[in-house]
């Protein structure tokens, strides 16, 4: 599939949210003793916890995260540092942007430095739908490899992701959170060479997930399964992959009262595919350094020095 309806795809699904935004009314503010849900979120961690659920910041907040990958200092010649800036423009709207470096540690061969990937996302929230008691996003996310990255870092193809999830949290128990999603994946090749990896599809395909999470603060268990398919593309390949994680956000009173949110976490992934069987442990180390209402608090001091 070309670039070009690749891109015309990705703007018709959102806008096809966005439309059935429209039909509902702005939702009133929420009681000042009511807490936000994105609070106890879990973030997306590619590896850990593949799926962003439709939980926003407050209106105008910005968040700087980095992961760096501390694990390629046993595994590989370079470490990876994927950096991102997260921005929620409105309720009902957030736009993100992550570049991916990789820089020579120095500990094995010297494998150069510099960047290796690029993202972006964007997503609409639908509240209280298809239900009154479900959440809903869409959203598309972009990804690119670029310059002249290590050939192990990348698959080497673009990733066009058109995407939806959906969230149930029963009032009965209000620390799980149910979630189901969506995602199509349009590839194409680039010009940056890649490895594509065991059990992965290197075709146009369809992926289905589903999964909880328990929150007990500060910690968070996900279990998520995912099943992908390449019928899209014409090709007759299947996965079946199952990825229990837990998340400890880190304690403030352990990182010095610091505005940076610490997290670790670890998972499992198991993989059946055409490649037969793969199994794999996943750590990871995310900050991520919040900054609320910033943008209003800019045209708020914008405005009194008029």
């Amino acid at each position: 599939m070309s670039r070009l309806l690749q891109a015309l795809f990705a703007v018709a699904w959102t806008a096809c949210g966005a439309c059935v935004l429209a039909q509902e009314s702005p939702p009133a503010t929420a009681p000042a003793t009511e807490t936000s849900p994105a609070a106890t979120k879990p973030p997306r961690l590619r590896g850990l916890f593949d799926i962003d659920l439709p939980r926003f910041d407050p209106p105008g907040t910005f968040s700087l995260h980095f992961n760096p990958r501390f694990r390629d200092l046993l595994n590989r010649d370079y470490l990876r540092i994927p950096t991102g800036v997260r921005w929620t423009l409105d309720e009902l709207t957030e736009l993100e942007l992550e570049t991916e470096a990789y820089l020579t540690h120095g500990l094995k061969d010297s494998a150069g430095n510099g960047l290796g990937e690029l993202r972006f996302g964007a997503r609409r929230l639908i509240r209280r739908w298809p239900q009154p008691r479900f959440d809903t996003s869409f959203g598309v996310n972009l990804e690119f490899p670029v310059g002249n990255p290590p050939l192990d870092m990348t698959d080497g193809l673009n990733h066009v992701k058109p995407y939806f999830v959906t969230e149930y949290r029963p009032p009965a128990h209000p620390r799980l959170t149910h979630f189901a999603g969506l995602t199509l994946d349009f590839v194409s090749d680039s010009s940056v060479a890649g490895l594509i990896g065991p059990n992965t599809p290197e075709d146009d395909s369809v992926a289905l997930t589903g999964g909880v999470v328990y929150t007990r603060t500060p910690l968070v268990w996900t279990l998520q399964a995912t099943y992908t398919t390449t019928l899209l593309s014409g090709r007759d390949e299947h996965f079946f992959t199952l990825n229990p994680s837990v998340l400890w956000f880190v304690p403030r009173r352990y990182t010095l009262i610091s505005r940076t949110q610490w997290m670790i976490g670890f998972g499992l992934r198991s993989t059946w595919g055409p490649d037969g069987h793969d199994f794999s442990t996943s750590t990871r180390v995310r900050a991520e350094i919040t900054f609320r209402q910033a943008l209003q608090r800019l045209r708020d001091a914008t405005d009194r020095k008029r």
